[in-house]
């Protein structure tokens, strides 16, 4: 057949395989338990409407009101449009996130603080109720990094001196 040719095959070419079976890949998936039907992959973000719920049903994290509260999203990773992952709200009454949204009384470095301390309390109250269940935990341990790395940053750098090598550590400090 001539390679510009305008003319078909009047058959189309057979495949050197007639049939092709699963891939490895796809078949260790399936026996380690962790198979995912093409296309789905994880999410990213945890979003629960349930868990919102719950962490809006517990005390202001800031001034201690009872009754209704908010859940707030800590104020990382979010942008125009994007929210911060579920696991990482805590309660708070519409004075205290108004003011903690819009920063009016506290500076940028005391609030990440603030934040951290309030999803730190929300998880631990959250489990003592028996409402924090695995799937948030394994979303707040990738989403908390970010934040803890702006609201202890001395402990950042310990933490990534120790990962360097011996005694660099050390030199951090001098």
């Amino acid at each position: 057949m001539i390679r510009n040719s305008t003319l078909q095959r009047k058959t189309p070419m057979k495949r050197a395989k007639a049939a092709r079976s699963e891939g490895l890949g796809r078949k260790v998936e399936i026996v380690m338990g962790f198979y995912r039907p093409p296309g789905h992959k994880l999410p990213t973000l945890l979003r629960s409407e349930q868990h919102r719920r719950n962490v809006a049903a517990l005390d202001c994290a800031c001034c201690g009101r009872q009754g209704p509260s908010q859940a707030a999203h800590a104020n990382i990773t979010k942008g125009m449009g994007l929210k911060a992952c579920d696991s990482l709200t805590f309660p708070l009454c519409p004075e205290c996130h108004r003011d903690l949204d819009q920063a009016g009384r506290l500076m940028k470095d005391a609030r990440r603080h603030r934040e951290w301390v309030y999803v730190d309390g929300a998880r631990a109250e959250l489990m003592a109720l028996g409402q924090w269940t695995p799937e948030i935990e394994l979303h707040y341990r990738k989403a908390i990094e970010p934040l803890r790395m702006l609201a202890n940053p001395d402990d950042a750098k310990e933490k990534a001196a120790v990962k360097s090598g011996p005694g660099t550590a050390l030199m951090e400090k001098f």
